[in-house]
This record gives C-alpha cells, sequence and structure tokens, in this order.
C-alpha cells in the first residue's frame, strides 16, 4: 500500500527551481519532495501518493511521456499533474492531450498556488 505524502512533488534538474518552491510552499505548511530526474520520481511515486505532481520540461525524459505513465496509474488519477512550459501553443496543445495542467514559465508563487488550490 502506497504512504500518503501531504505535500508537492516537484521534478526538475534545476536547484533554483526546488529553493523557490519549497520558500514559496514554507509559509503554507506544504512540504516538497524533490527529483533531478524523472527516473528517480517514478520509483519513489511506486510506494507514495503526493497531493500534486509537478513536472519540469527540463527533465532526462519527455516530461509529457513521464506524466502519462502517471496517468495510467488508477491510484495517482486523481493526483493534479502540471507540466512547468516555455511559452508555446504546441506544448500547450500535447498537456491537453495528455490531460495534465500546462504551467507556463517563470513560474510564480500565485500559478503555484492557484494549481495546488492554496490562492
Amino acid at each position: 500500500m502506497a504512504a500518503s505524502f501531504d505535500g508537492l512533488l516537484l521534478v526538475s534538474p534545476h536547484e533554483p527551481l526546488w529553493v523557490y518552491v519549497e520558500l514559496a510552499l514554507e509559509p503554507k505548511g506544504l512540504p516538497v519532495r524533490y527529483f533531478a530526474s524523472a527516473k528517480e520520481a517514478l520509483f519513489w511515486l511506486r510506494d507514495h501518493t503526493p497531493k500534486a505532481i509537478l513536472l519540469d520540461t527540463d527533465l532526462d525524459v519527455d516530461p509529457f511521456a513521464a506524466a502519462s505513465r502517471i496517468r495510467h496509474v488508477r491510484r495517482l488519477k486523481e493526483v493534479p499533474v502540471a507540466v512547468l512550459i516555455p511559452p508555446s501553443e504546441k506544448l500547450r496543445t500535447t498537456a491537453e492531450v495528455v490531460r495534465v495542467q500546462a504551467m507556463e514559465k517563470p513560474l510564480t508563487r500565485e500559478k503555484l498556488y492557484r494549481f495546488l488550490g492554496l490562492a
């Protein structure tokens, strides 16, 4: 049985993004678990169910393929998933097809709070 994690799973190779998200969510009391690679994150997801998942486009694999894989796990179907993308109509359309939220860069506190339902 997977353990519940009442926080955000952030998958990005960018440590400054980890720090920004952690500082943004700290006042709200929401923990962050981060991984630099999708492979590590997918392995962690085998035993954990986070409140939400945010994937960066700069991953070691296609973030939409990782999101699609997450969407096929019954236990994770209801977990909100967003992909942090550069402004692009093509990437927004891809996010719609995969059924994940497209969150345009740069990431702001307001966008993050809205995604997590904290606004």
